[in-house]
């Protein structure tokens, strides 16, 4: 082979290797322009997914069942919830002897044989 035949060779390979570089760099280019599309279009729908009646002009009867979380401006104070340590909290006393005693008897056992004795004690009937 000779010195021309080789750098005719070489020069086809470079020419080869040039045209495939350019078509895998515009192979790129339109990749890079559809990432680019895709992320705006992923962007766009998760804003769509992120709007309820409250920041948007939707109807509140697009929201769903899913409410979003009631934002507190309350600070958390660390303690407990419920009655602190301490507390003595109030309830209703019992009375050990009181002034009267009232029995209420339902309607129905008017008519009971056993009326009388249930007026004094405890109905078995």
């Amino acid at each position: 082979m000779t010195k021309d035949e080789m750098n005719k060779q070489l020069l086809q390979q470079v020419n080869s290797l040039t045209s495939t570089v350019d078509s895998l760099n515009a192979t790129i280019n339109a990749q890079t322009q559809l990432i680019a599309q895709l992320n705006q279009t992923i962007q766009e729908l998760k804003e769509q997914l992120n709007k309820n009646s409250k920041n948007s002009s939707k109807p509140p009867s697009s929201d769903g069942f899913k409410k979003p979380a009631p934002k507190s401006l309350r600070k958390p104070s660390g303690k407990k919830v419920g009655g602190q340590n301490g507390h003595q909290g109030t309830h209703l006393a019992v009375i050990t002897a009181p002034d009267e005693i009232v029995k209420h008897m339902p309607s129905a056992c008017e008519e009971c044989p056993h009326y009388q004795i249930c007026r004094g004690t405890a109905c078995i009937a």
